[in-house]
């Protein structure tokens, strides 16, 4: 009986060149569709507000709502004028045309008014503020509110209206008081967090930079030839591009599982991946996980932390450095924005939740850091030597993790976050690192788009 390991997957370069060929071709034709696809779509309509939008309507109403909570008037600066310069036509705008007229500028009110497509929003603003047209029907009126996401500005307006009509405008006001109230506590404790982030990355940074270069941790080995290497990523990429039309075929014909279609998704394309991986390298997942997560874990989940805030602040620096680059557009991952806010139930939120802070991250740092990163690190230490080889393959392994996400607009910082978990991977060798900080990251941002 032989009882020798399983060898690494070789294919016969007869075949997998054109092999390899042509799954690069279809992942060059497939990823060209998709680009050309977003660049002739036309900007999508604005329906409803974005999270742009909300967060500007707690941060407006907060001289109002704080102000009357302390007995005094609060200045507002020139904020609206500043977002009016930053937020593109829609229903953003209208929240900042409301903001506007409860603060008695009604010529900014009207000229921000006038550029919101929708004429239900227009002649209501317009009855309620000025006075002019028809009454609105109730039906319009609860439109409007929900369109401008049942917020502040949607209750002050409504306010506004039943005062127009002879009616009492206190309810309404006190709805508005009672959603801007947890909203401007949850920015509070937010932007305490971030401070505190980003001291911290700071000092971490700061760390790194001051002391004596580590001896290099262990890096996980993959037998891999290169070709095999190719085929497995290639492969596992177009499964990525592919699943989710194979999740819509069935969810077509069992569409009660349809709040389930983002893990479908992801579940299916991170499963084969995983599969390909193991066999191409002839391990067992359980070898595989030791592999790239060698123990003691309670060290490799605390140094998470500290890289967590080292990315953090990387991040914040290099969009606060863009920023003047990047001109006001439809928000990258805008489809997965929409689909955390129009889903609803503790069942779906919480597959979502897994989803997104689990699942991709274990998946995809197994993927980029666990396989790629040692992979080019070890072929490219002899040529390179060992500190150029590493840096190289942090950075391309860090810059694909962003390009993998065919979000031009997110590159920059996906792309640094990547380098980060690179980084972060070389200084602990456990993967368990990575997955913390994606984790948070991917959990931090859902749970505050949800306080929205």
């Amino acid at each position: 009986m032989d009882s020798r390991a399983p060898e690494p997957w070789n294919p016969d370069r007869a075949w997998a060149d054109p092999f390899i060929a042509t799954l690069a071709l279809l992942v060059a034709l497939a990823v060209s569709f998709n680009a050309g696809a977003r660049r002739a779509r036309p900007p999508r309509p604005s329906t409803r507000v974005e999270l742009q939008g909300r967060v500007a309507d707690a941060t407006l109403a907060a001289p109002k709502v704080l102000g009357a909570l302390a007995g005094t008037a609060l200045g507002s600066g020139d904020a609206l004028g500043s977002l009016e310069r930053k937020t593109p036509p829609g229903w953003d705008r209208a929240v900042l045309a409301v903001h506007a007229a409860e603060r008695g500028d009604l010529a900014m009110a009207s000229r921000l008014a006038g550029t919101v497509p929708d004429p239900a929003f227009r002649a209501v603003w317009t009855w309620a503020y000025q006075g002019a047209g028809p009454a609105p029907l109730p039906g319009d009126r609860a439109a409007v509110r929900r369109a401008l996401g049942e917020g502040y500005a949607a209750h002050m307006l409504e306010a506004r209206c039943e005062a127009r009509a002879g009616g009492d405008p206190g309810p309404a006001q006190a709805r508005a008081r009672a959603w801007a109230l947890p909203r401007l506590a949850a920015l509070a404790t937010a932007g305490l967090g971030a401070f505190l982030l980003v001291l911290g990355g700071l000092a971490m940074a700061l760390y790194h930079l001051a002391a004596a270069p580590p001896p290099l941790r262990p890096q996980p080995r993959f037998a891999l030839p290169g070709r095999a290497l190719l085929i497995v990523l290639l492969g596992w990429f177009l499964t990525h591009l592919g699943a989710g039309f194979v999740t819509g075929t069935v969810l077509a014909f069992l569409p009660f599982l349809k709040p389930a279609s983002l893990p479908l998704t992801y579940g299916l394309h991170a499963v084969l991946g995983t599969l390909y991986l193991c066999r191409a390298e002839g391990i067992s997942l359980r070898e595989l996980a030791a592999r790239v997560a060698p123990g003691p874990h309670g060290r490799a989940l605390a140094e998470g932390l500290g890289f967590f805030a080292l990315a953090f602040a990387a991040v914040v620096a290099v969009t606060v450095a863009l920023s003047p680059l990047l001109r006001a557009s439809e928000p990258p991952q805008r489809d997965l924005m929409d689909l955390l806010a129009r889903t609803h139930g503790i069942l779906p939120v919480g597959l979502l939740f897994l989803t997104v802070a689990v699942l991709a991250p274990v998946f995809e740092e197994l993927v980029f850091r666990g396989l790629l990163l040692p992979w080019l690190g070890e072929r490219l230490q002899p040529r390179l030597g060992r500190r150029g080889g590493w840096v190289l393959a942090v950075a391309v392994s860090g810059l694909l993790f962003g390009a993998m996400h065919l979000q031009p607009l997110g590159l920059p910082t996906l792309g640094t976050l990547g380098i980060v978990l690179g980084f972060a991977f070389l200084r602990t060798g456990n993967l368990l690192t990575c997955i913390l900080v994606h984790g948070l990251w991917n959990g931090g941002i859902f749970l505050f788009m949800r306080a929205f």
